[in-house]
């Protein structure tokens, strides 16, 4: 008799879940209390298809760091190699290709990277410069400083327009 009781309330609640399912998820709302657009949960369902991280990328203080001369030629995550001179950089979790605009509020300088490799692996550290665009921002003496980091559209094609 006990089987059969658990089996009739789990039919219950399984049927109680898509009466009331479909209710919930139409009234869900932002922390704001607006309703989310539905381009954001396509976006949200998108991403679990592409295993692309949800949401916008980073336009926040990170941590910063660069590599050292010595990766100069071997394979980053995308495949292909590290090269020192040029203006990339290495996020955990942003799509390869992805363009980051990031500025030193130290220094004021700018620099437009393309995200081609995963790391840091350091904790409390988000971003690591290719040695060119650490260069450029004047983080070599540091070594380790904040920066400020916007995404830069698909749009956006001149780098000289994003550097301005």
């Amino acid at each position: 008799m006990k089987k059969q009781s658990k089996k009739l309330l789990a039919t219950f609640l399984g049927f109680q879940l898509l009466i009331i399912a479909p209710i919930i998820a139409q009234s869900v709302t932002s922390p704001e209390g607006e309703p989310i657009a539905a381009v954001q949960s396509e976006l949200v369902i998108d991403s679990l298809h592409t295993q692309e991280p949800p949401g916008t990328p980073p336009g926040d203080t990170m941590v910063a760091t660069y590599y050292s001369k010595r990766f100069h030629g071997r394979k980053t995550a995308s495949g292909e190699r590290y090269d020192h001179n040029a203006l990339t950089c290495a996020h955990k979790t942003l799509p390869f290709q992805t363009i980051l605009k990031v500025t030193n509020p130290k220094t004021g300088q700018s620099v437009t990277v393309r995200v081609n490799d995963r790391g840091p692996f350091t904790r409390g550290r988000d971003i690591d410069l290719s040695y060119a665009a650490a260069k450029e921002i004047g983080l070599l003496a540091a070594g380790v400083a904040p920066v400020e980091v916007i995404f830069v559209p698909e749009e956006v094609t001149d780098p000289l327009l994003v550097q301005r």
